[in-house]
């Protein structure tokens, strides 16, 4: 098998679980993979109609699909046009109007292709790094994308759950794709829904999922989402594809050549803050990058966690700064 897959989803603090996630091998090239991912939209009637209306519509097409025949764009836009279709004959009769956002990541021997719409995300990380995301439809979005507000005003924004676009309703859905072509050894993506995504920052993913088994990493992104929503949190859902190709070393030369460590509190605050201050410039962040790198104890960290808030209020805010600092210890003290 080339790819590797896992899944989790938590109802959160609602009362009915309106997200869907699929993940399935093609019956005919065990080769190719599909996620799909739906989130029934909480501000319609019938969001978990909607979600299970997506799945139920793409999963015949991708069963129909046929490498090499037509681009994988093509078979995609055919997914979500079935998909909205199906939503939309999904609420008559019922008196309801539902709607729901996707994500769907078709996965073959040496490409990966991709679409969505609304808010639910597709996420690329390489070498233990985030590369990329799809972009929301949504307001808050357009706010980020202007410069407005920042990554960390998203999540509590009074119009993050705003879209202006999703499958279902009257008008046609705003469907964007992408793909990576060529794949490297262990490439991996995650999908998620709003309710997870939420309470994440992107490097924060990267350094928990990067070194983890798949299982695992579903496992500690679903309880760490659930402790930081503290009793208000909604449907939340993530799925992870990984090309299992030959294993590589995470985060350059801080942990390459050393052999895979065992998932810990402790061994996500390292990553995360390696990331960080790898990214940083001057020889202070790039000393205290090694010394978190070798760092063995939860005291010695949380020394390190002080030391790397203080370099970085000298080049951000200092709010920035704290939150930054809140976030490394939180990473290192749940367990």
């Amino acid at each position: 098998m080339p790819y590797e897959f896992a899944s989790a989803e938590n109802i959160g603090d609602r009362k009915e679980q309106q997200d869907r996630v699929v993940l399935a091998t093609h019956p005919r090239h065990p080769e190719t993979v599909i996620a799909v991912l739906a989130d029934g939209m909480g501000g319609h009637m019938g969001g978990a109609l909607a979600s299970q209306a997506v799945v139920d519509a793409v999963l015949p097409v991708f069963e129909s699909f046929e490498p090499g025949t037509g681009a994988p764009a093509d078979w995609l836009k055919g997914m979500m046009q079935a998909a909205h279709e199906r939503v939309a004959r999904a609420g008559k009769g019922f008196n309801r109007d539902p709607r729901s956002t996707c994500v769907i990541a078709l996965a073959q021997k040496h490409r990966i292709d991709w679409a969505h719409c609304g808010d639910s995300r597709l996420y690329l990380f390489r070498d233990g790094r985030f590369m990329r995301r799809t972009v929301d439809h949504s307001m808050v979005e357009i706010l980020l994308e202007q410069g407005k507000i920042s990554e960390d005003d998203v999540a509590t924004h009074p119009d993050r759950s705003k879209l202006y676009s999703s499958l279902g309703g009257p008008e046609a859905p705003q469907v964007l794709f992408d793909s990576l072509e060529p794949l490297t050894p262990q490439d991996t993506l995650l999908l998620a829904s709003d309710g997870l995504w939420a309470y994440f920052r992107s490097r924060e993913l990267a350094a928990l999922i990067g070194y983890r088994g798949l299982t695992a990493a579903c496992d500690r992104l679903v309880e760490l989402a659930r402790r930081r929503a503290a009793g208000n949190g909604d449907n939340l859902t993530v799925a992870l594809v990984r090309n299992a190709g030959g294993k590589k070393g995470l985060l350059g030369n801080l942990f390459a050549g050393k052999p895979p460590p065992q998932p810990s509190p402790l061994e996500d605050c390292r990553r995360f803050l390696a990331a960080y201050l790898e990214s940083a410039p001057g020889p202070q962040a790039s000393a205290l990058a090694m010394r978190v790198a070798q760092c063995s104890d939860v005291q010695s960290m949380q020394q390190l966690i002080e030391q790397s808030g203080a370099t970085f209020q000298s080049m951000t805010s200092r709010e920035k700064a704290t939150r930054f600092a809140e976030r490394s210890l939180d990473l290192l003290l749940t367990q």
